[in-house]
């Protein structure tokens, strides 16, 4: 090869990876910006008589649960199971939203499958309150052991 083909077959090569870079980086924009829309998803369900509305994440993680006046109503096994079908409802529903966004992706085939866990960006979780302890007292504040030996 001369000096001629060399540089052309240098300049075929360097255009063929300045393509295959923009593709590259056009798909990995194209999954950063699905993930975050995925991630982002949400759904939400109510009761056919509107007593109990859930809300859930993309993870179907219940975020939210509204329980109307009607809830005074049922026993406690009835409302328990109508909660439970409602977040069920909700989280059906996050999977399609999430199920939607990747949809497109598959056909043109950028990705070969949704994924099955969604990358953990979540809030923060709710912190319980703090548990209330009694302050310790040792023995030596009662002058000697506060149990005795003998049998209760």
């Amino acid at each position: 090869m001369n000096t001629a083909e060399l540089n052309a077959r240098a300049a075929q090569l360097s255009e063929q990876a300045a393509h295959l870079y923009s593709r590259a980086r056009r798909r990995n924009e194209t999954l950063q910006a699905a993930k975050a829309q995925a991630v982002a998803a949400t759904g939400e369900a109510s009761s056919s008589d509107g007593a109990v509305r859930a809300t859930v994440d993309a993870g179907g993680m219940l975020t939210g649960l509204v329980l109307g006046p009607a809830v005074s109503e049922l026993n406690p096994r009835q409302l328990a199971a109508l909660v439970v079908q409602v977040t069920q409802q909700a989280a059906a529903s996050a999977r399609a939203a999430v199920r939607s966004v990747y949809t497109p992706l598959q056909d043109e085939g950028v990705v070969r499958e949704a994924p099955v866990l969604l990358p953990e960006v979540a809030p923060a979780p709710v912190q319980a309150p703090p548990v209330r302890r009694r302050p310790e007292v040792s023995d030596d504040d009662f002058g000697g052991p506060v149990m005795k030996e003998q049998g209760w």
